[in-house]
């Protein structure tokens, strides 16, 4: 088994389509074909089925897809063992975040990295945080970084940052002129909120069946610049953590009104899943997430390293 096999099977398998894989690889599509077909002839059958949009695995593919993820990593850690100084870890890291971690953290770790860490490089998908969760359960992502808003720890994780949720509305919005709102004053404000299913989103229903009310959603989004234009635009408005929106606010084109009865906090939690110990460029990256975390914690605000309970 040839390790170019298992890398073309991942990445067909990563991007669902052979002609985006092989833009990735830097080969022909015909050439990344064959790699496939011989990896199938090796595993006695068919690793993807052909959908409209491009082909998605099968049940083999399912099931292989989180080994050949480990072995090529293996192979990398390998690679980078024997070429690297030990005090100059290299290699690729793969991030899985959210939209605003990754505005608030990847223009950083780049410039951080670009200057001490020049051999590592960064690889990172952006979701909402079920897809994101999604990911480091399948081994595709390193370093998982997502949002939750129920209390409580989370196994192998650690909280990096806090923040209180708002409403976001243009400050022309009647209701922008309050430092606060509660949230059954939101019956009759129209939102434009993150599609479902959404930590938030489901959330938020849920608080509003226990206080005997409906959000009136008029719009369900899954990009965040979408809400952002949305409102911009329009009388709607949406409920999220301030610094989501941040350069809005601070230019005076949005404003934040605090939620309360109650408050609504959103935790920013940085994962490594629990099924292989993280690279010492991985461990580079997760330091310089917390570094560039600290000065968006409140003062107030103690994070430690939760374990499962």
């Amino acid at each position: 088994m040839e390790l170019r096999h298992l890398r073309a099977f991942v990445e067909v398998a990563t991007h669902g389509s052979y002609v985006r894989a092989a833009n990735t690889l830097g080969i022909a599509q015909s050439a990344l074909s064959r790699q496939v077909s011989a990896l199938e002839r090796e595993v006695g059958g068919r690793l993807f089925h052909r959908t409209g949009r491009g082909v998605a695995l099968t049940e083999i593919g399912e099931r292989v897809l989180p080994q050949g993820r480990a072995l090529i990593a293996d192979a990398l850690a390998f690679e980078q063992a024997a070429k690297s100084p030990s005090d100059r870890p290299s290699g690729e890291v793969t991030l899985g975040l959210v939209p605003v971690a990754s505005r608030t953290f990847v223009a950083g770790l780049t410039a951080l990295l670009r200057d001490d860490y020049p051999g590592i490089r960064l690889r990172v998908l952006e979701g909402y945080s079920g897809q994101v969760e999604e990911w480091l359960a399948a081994q595709r992502v390193d370093i998982a970084v997502y949002n939750r808003y129920r209390r409580g720890r989370v196994a192998n994780a650690e909280a990096i940052m806090r923040a209180d949720t708002h409403l976001i509305v243009r400050s022309s919005h009647p209701i922008a002129k309050g430092a606060e709102v509660a949230l059954r004053a939101l019956a009759d404000v129209p939102l434009a909120l993150p599609v479902r299913p959404n930590s938030l989103t489901n959330l938020l229903t849920g608080l509003a069946a226990a206080q005997h009310f409906e959000l009136d959603i008029r719009l369900e989004a899954s990009s965040t610049s979408l809400i952002g234009e949305t409102i911009r635009a329009s009388d709607l408005a949406t409920i999220s953590p301030a610094h989501v929106f941040a350069r809005e606010i601070a230019s005076g084109e949005f404003s934040a009104v605090r939620i309360v009865r109650p408050t609504i906090e959103q935790t920013t939690w940085m994962s490594f899943g629990s099924h292989r110990p993280l690279s010492a460029a991985a461990e580079i990256v997760t330091r310089l997430i917390r570094k560039l975390a600290a000065p968006k914690r409140g003062p107030a605000t103690r994070l430690k390293r939760s374990a499962a309970g």
